[in-house]
């Protein structure tokens, strides 16, 4: 059955629909941070079908929709050009999940994936927690299977700090705490380099606007229109800080923590202001951004990248934390 659940403390609130696990609204110190729509239908036929969700199995990308494990080749729903994207068109942002349990402070719900799903081997249980803290949302993921499987979840909320009215990240600043990210083609799929922020429009290593970061011009920003890539963190299990946002007309600070070996930064460079949602606000062009703490894309097909893959004795966990420290006035 089809939910929408709200959580809140003193400082924030934020509705969670079991429809892909999304969050459809997030207010932090009564600002609406997040773009997407009043009703849960909505998100089932919008042009853009990640907003707020639980992406898995496998987020970002997989080149040419297949790998190969343990020598027997598998074949996955195409559903960014001839590559898979976010699993594949009925992945986890597209199915419903089963609420556990649920109080003002939290909400536990729990998708049972079937062997074959998407062209996905093995039957993978995945259990993700909503939690209230003080000073921020954190957002746990369990996951186990009955078959080795590639596995590479996170959450994709459109974030704008400024608040729903707003249409640009004009009073917008970033901090990425990483030196290197993952170049890729024109369609987003690794190239297997690695590539050093230094001297590019990548480098948020400092405080910086896009517009302060894109003074100095990148082939990768101009082939993607803006930034869509995986800046690399420590291949660790310890939650960290790892990106950072901050908007000035509202004073909302965003600081993201994660037990993940990257950070995907995304600027919307896809949206083109035909669609609205919340208050009739469009979409538009780098009207929003991505902070989505994930494992390395195309990892089953790229030998030098990390490990993907859970065995069936194993546990996967994804460990996410959004603290909203509060600012001086």
């Amino acid at each position: 059955m089809q939910e929408t659940i709200t959580i809140s403390n003193e400082r924030l609130s934020i509705a969670i629909t079991n429809y892909g696990g999304r969050v459809m609204r997030w207010i932090v110190d009564g600002v609406d941070i997040i773009m997407g729509f009043d009703e849960v239908d909505q998100y089932k036929t919008a042009s853009e079908p990640y907003h707020g969700a639980i992406i898995g199995r496998y987020a970002n990308r997989i080149a040419n929709a297949k790998f190969t494990l343990n020598n027997k080749e598998y074949y996955l729903n195409q559903n960014h050009g001839k590559h898979l994207l976010h699993g594949g068109d009925q992945a986890f942002h597209n199915t419903i999940w089963t609420i556990l349990s649920r109080s003002k402070s939290h909400v536990e719900m729990q998708l049972i994936s079937p062997d074959g799903d998407q062209g996905f081997p093995g039957e993978l249980t995945a259990t993700a927690r909503y939690e209230l803290q003080e000073d921020g949302l954190s957002l746990s993921i369990k996951a186990t299977t009955t078959a080795a499987t590639p596995i590479n979840m996170t959450h994709h909320p459109y974030f704008n700090l400024s608040g729903l009215p707003s249409s640009d990240l004009e009073q917008h600043q970033f901090m990425i705490h990483s030196n290197k990210i993952l170049p890729t083609t024109h369609d987003g799929i690794p190239t297997g380099d690695l590539l050093s922020v230094s001297d590019t429009g990548f480098d948020f290593e400092q405080w910086k606007s896009l517009k302060q970061a894109w003074k100095v011009s990148h082939p990768q920003i101009e082939t993607i229109g803006g930034i869509d890539h995986t800046y690399i963190m420590p291949d660790q299990s310890e939650v960290s800080l790892q990106a950072e946002a901050k908007a000035s007309d509202t004073n909302v600070h965003m600081q993201v923590h994660s037990n993940q070996p990257g950070v995907q930064f995304y600027t919307a460079n896809h949206f083109e202001g035909k669609e609205k949602g919340k208050i009739g606000r469009s979409h538009v062009f780098r009207g929003a951004f991505c902070f989505e703490p994930q494992r390395w894309p195309d990892s089953p097909n790229q030998q030098t990248f990390p490990n993907t893959i859970l065995q069936s004795d194993e546990e996967y966990s994804l460990i996410l934390y959004y603290k909203f420290p509060k600012l001086p006035q």
